[in-house]
């Protein structure tokens, strides 16, 4: 048994105690000296009891129970070890005694508990809880089996791996769980492949001229002779695609591709081989940029209705690409290989919504310019209310001001039948509520939700609350069957009788009605008495033909919906062309507010225009033509990084009237669209990248050394943004980190910025391989010795000595006897009070103190006399040594000696050691034995 001290710093305390109880035993004469005595050695104990209590003194036992943890990794290099991993771990629980302590945690890219630790734990059949086996984190495992030690055992970590981790620092958290009085011992194993072909390298020239050969170059590395089919796709679309034999080891192979188009470019290489058991290294992308005239998309709602813009810009040297909405790229790098984009009167509802996030990242991001034409399927009435593409323009598309509107009863007739549930439910409630914005406060509106009954979610009248219209709308939910017929009556019965300019009903359902009721004579009906219909089939399932009849009976329009992200956009749609004021058609002249660099156009006449498209300017938006009512006509602005404009009329001259002929419409398109183009290359940055594991480090130089304001933007293929930034580390250097969750390329836009205003830019591409638990890779024996190392193990050929207590450091078992010193303390204090308090015979403490005096009276005399003794053996010694003369004796006269009168001690001498109260007792009573 010891003891240990937890705040050895309060045991200073005992020198101030010291001379304190000094003091006091100094004081108090009128105590006698036994009770003063007692009263001191009391208060002595206590106060060493209260210091040694504050001290933190504990009672250390030694432990004997020993716990080990078995930390498995089991990444994906590891996995044909499992059994042999098994059957050792099981081996070694059978032999370890019944008090001994098992744990198991298996790895991957994190840690997890495979059996908690126990003493109970006999046999494990195989493991259960599933990882990430894309990484070995091994750090992870011994942290989690630190963690689940307690205080009273003895603890050993045995780890079993190939040493081969790719995420954070084993040999780090080794030596912390050594210093933690926890060994690490390492089992290793050497990785088994199965048969495997991978591509570990794939090279495309970063910069490549528009016309020229690149040489498309990677590695293949097998573990068997065999075929493949290797695949490399530029942007998507495949290039090349061809059979290759593949020879045990590493092959080299090279392929020849003409870049015919410029901008920036993904490729990616891929393989596939039918004897190949390891898919996840079978693909590695890389990026270039081609350098070129400049490229610009036009995308058409109908074609050749671009055409005037096309032939104005021929004669630049100005690379066109026109295609129909239904061939827009989902990818983000498609979108990046142009320098403008143009919209000419494309419906919102032949987009998804993922189209237009990738386009507004490209504008926000990476400068790519877009710009948007008029049209009776554009702007507001082509249902881009509150889309991305609406936050990229520089008009809004709801009408704000003091326009005199028609007044306006619309009524949504909603499916919410079981078949609606998840996404369908939820787009369709947010192009209701898309619907309720769009529409003034005094406006009629009616939401009947329907199954196998109808749910009158909103009842038909006046809005007057919007908020409390939302809340409602949300609260819809699917369930049951389907019904149209009887909602559908319903929302014609409610409209009939208002007096309202406008009247429309939207239908909105997946499925076909329960009912097989002739909807013609109710449809034509509700038609001549003013009440439109439009209807929307959502998927396959839906009645496309019988809402398309009722569609086109009712007045209406009939939408046919494969993608469920364009729910919203028809919807806006419908209620924006209902009201019928966002189209203004009285033949009017533009008028010039700010002709900035174009005004000279402007200088000797502008043509008539005969109509355009109503929107609102947004607040920076710099607005050039406006019309008559002050609407805009042309109008731009700047967002994020790219410049888009808005042309609220259309191309084709039905609406733009003779401005497709003027003379300057080529020169004005060409100012226009080259105005949009990306401003602010730099070639003056140098990007390097550090990977560990899912974790990527951007290294960024500049050319010059010179510290500057940057700001990063990092996008995945797919068009999600990374959470990243750049942080300077020393004059013209930056890093920033991200965790990669797929492989592919990464666009990295670098803007440099002077005064809030950016003053360059530059854009690259950083590419993330797969994970490199997926090479071909030995046993990393350095590691392992590492790890065993700072772990204060040893690496080991077996688990025979898993529960062995040779090499664990001792521990012990801390009693607190905090409580205990404190309540002794308590207890000497209450006697000490007591000893105060009555008067008890201390005449025993009296006599043994003045014993323990006398006795250390006749040691000081006895050590005296023998110094003395001692002292006059030297004298003499030192007298022989030196023989002094010879001397006579003194003459002296002979006088009687007298020898001393003795007197009696006195009788009432204070006697050694009496007090003074035993003293005045003895007196009385000799005097009362006195003779009278």
């Amino acid at each position: 048994m010891a003891l240990q001290v937890d705040n050895p710093l309060w045991l200073l305390g005992l020198i101030p105690m010291i001379v304190v109880l000094y003091l006091y035993g100094r004081s108090n004469a009128l105590l006698s000296g036994g009770r003063k005595i007692v009263l001191l050695v009391l208060r002595t104990l206590v106060f060493t009891l209260i210091i040694l209590a504050l001290a933190g003194v504990q009672i250390l036992s030694p432990i004997q129970q020993i716990a080990t943890v078995f930390v498995v990794d089991s990444s994906h290099s590891m996995v044909e070890k499992e059994e042999t991993v098994l059957e050792q771990v099981n081996a070694a629980i059978q032999a370890k005694a019944p008090e001994d302590q098992t744990g198991i945690v298996s790895t991957g890219r994190e840690a997890v508990v495979e059996t908690p630790l126990s003493s109970q734990v006999n046999r494990m059949e195989s493991f259960q809880t599933a990882v990430n086996r894309s990484y070995t984190n091994l750090a992870s495992g011994l942290q989690l089996a630190g963690s689940m030690f307690s205080q009273d055992v003895k603890g050993r970590v045995v780890l079993m791996t190939d040493g081969n981790e790719n995420i954070n620092d084993a040999v780090r958290q080794a030596s912390y769980l050594h210093r933690q009085d926890y060994i690490v011992d390492v089992l290793p194993f050497s990785p088994t492949y199965k048969e495997d072909v991978a591509i570990s390298s794939f090279d495309v020239p970063e910069n490549i001229y528009l016309g020229e050969q690149a040489t498309l170059s990677m590695t293949i590395d097998s573990s068997i002779n065999t075929t493949t089919q290797v695949r490399i796709m530029m942007d998507g679309e495949t290039i090349i695609e061809q059979s290759v034999e593949l020879n045990e080891g590493s092959n080299q192979l090279s392929f020849n591709h003409l870049i015919s188009t410029d901008g920036f470019h993904t490729f990616r290489a891929e393989i596939v081989s039918e004897e190949d058991q390891v898919i996840e290294n079978n693909q590695l992308s890389a990026f270039a940029e081609t350098k070129g005239v400049p490229n610009v998309l036009i995308v058409e709602g109908k074609s050749g209705v671009a055409a005037n813009v096309e032939n104005a810009l021929d004669a630049s040297a100005i690379q066109i690409e026109t295609i129909p909405p239904e061939l827009l790229p989902g990818q983000l790098s498609n979108y990046l290989k142009y320098d403008s984009i143009i919209f000419s009167n494309v419906s919102a509802h032949t987009i998804t919504g993922q189209q237009m996030e990738l386009i507004e990242r490209a504008v926000k991001d990476f400068g790519v310019g877009f710009m948007m034409t008029g049209g009776d399927q554009s702007f507001g009435v082509g249902g881009y209310f509150k889309t991305p593409i609406e936050r990229v323009l520089p008009v809004d598309m709801e009408l704000k001001g003091e326009k005199e509107l028609p007044s306006l009863g619309l009524s949504i007739v909603l499916d919410k039948s079981g078949s609606m549930s998840g996404n369908k439910m939820a787009l369709a409630r947010e192009a209701a509520a898309r619907s309720v914005e769009l529409l003034r406060e005094k406006d009629t509106l009616g939401v009947t939700a329907f199954d196998g009954t109808p749910w009158e979610v909103v009842e038909l009248g006046p809005i007057n609350d919007k908020e409390e219209v939302l809340n409602k709308i949300r609260s819809i939910t699917a369930s049951g069957g389907t019904d149209i017929f009887t909602p559908l009556s319903q929302s014609y019965d409610q409209m009939e009788p208002l007096d309202l300019k406008r009247k429309h009903v939207i239908l909105l359902t997946d499925g076909q009605s329960a009912t097989t009721i002739n909807y013609r004579k109710m449809i034509e009906e509700a038609f001549e008495s003013g009440i439109t219909l439009s209807t929307v089939a959502i998927g396959m399932e839906a009645d496309g033909p019988l809402l398309q009849e009722m569609a086109e009976l009712g007045g209406g329009r009939f939408y046919e919906v494969q993608n469920n992200s364009s729910i919203p956009t028809i919807l806006s749609r419908e209620t924006s062309l209902v009201t019928q004021t966002y189209i203004e058609d009285d033949p009017f002249y533009p008028s010039l507010v700010n002709g900035y660099e174009w005004g000279s156009y402007f200088e000797k006449a502008v043509p008539q225009m005969n109509a355009y498209i109503a929107t609102t300017p947004k607040g920076r938006a710099q607005q050039i033509l406006v019309s008559e009512k002050d609407d805009p006509v042309l109008a731009r602005w700047q967002y994020g990084l790219g410049k888009t404009i808005a042309w609220t009329s259309d191309l084709s001259g039905e609406w733009a009237g003779s401005w497709p002929s003027w003379e300057n419409w080529s020169a004005l398109w060409n100012d226009m669209v080259t105005w949009t183009f990306p401003q602010y290359q730099k070639e003056s940055y140098q990007v390097s990248k550090e990977i560990e594991g899912n974790q990527v480090t951007l290294n960024v130089t500049a050319a010059d050394n010179q510290a500057a304001n940057l700001n990063a933007s990092l996008i995945s293929e797919t068009g999600e943004e990374v959470d990243f930034s750049l942080q300077p580390k020393a004059p013209g250097e930056y890093q920033g980190s991200f965790e990669a969750n797929e492989s592919g390329v990464y666009f990295l836009q670098i803007t440099e910025q002077e005064n809030e205003e950016v003053v360059s830019s530059f854009k690259t591409g950083v590419v993330v391989p797969y994970s490199e638990e997926y090479t071909f890779t030995p046993t990393n024996e350095q590691v392992i010795e590492e790890i065993a190392s700072a772990g204060g193990g040893k690496v080991v050929e077996n688990l025979d000595d898993a529960f062995s207590s040779e090499g664990l450091p001792p521990r012990y078992d801390k009693q607190d006897i905090f409580y205990y010193l404190l309540a002794i303390a308590l207890l000497l204090f209450m006697l000490d009070v007591a000893v105060r308090r009555f008067r008890f015979n201390f005449t025993f403490v009296t006599k043994m103190s003045s014993r323990f005096q006398d006795g250390r009276n006749k040691v000081n005399e006895v050590t005296q006399k023998r110094s003395r003794q001692l002292s006059q053996l030297k004298q003499a010694s030192s007298k022989k040594t030196t023989s002094p003369p010879k001397q006579e004796r003194a003459k002296t006269n002979d006088v009687p000696l007298v020898k001393p009168k003795q007197t009696r001690p006195s009788d009432t001498s204070n006697k050694e050691g009496e007090s003074r109260e035993e003293k005045m007792a003895r007196l009385l009573n000799a005097k009362k034995r006195r003779p009278r």
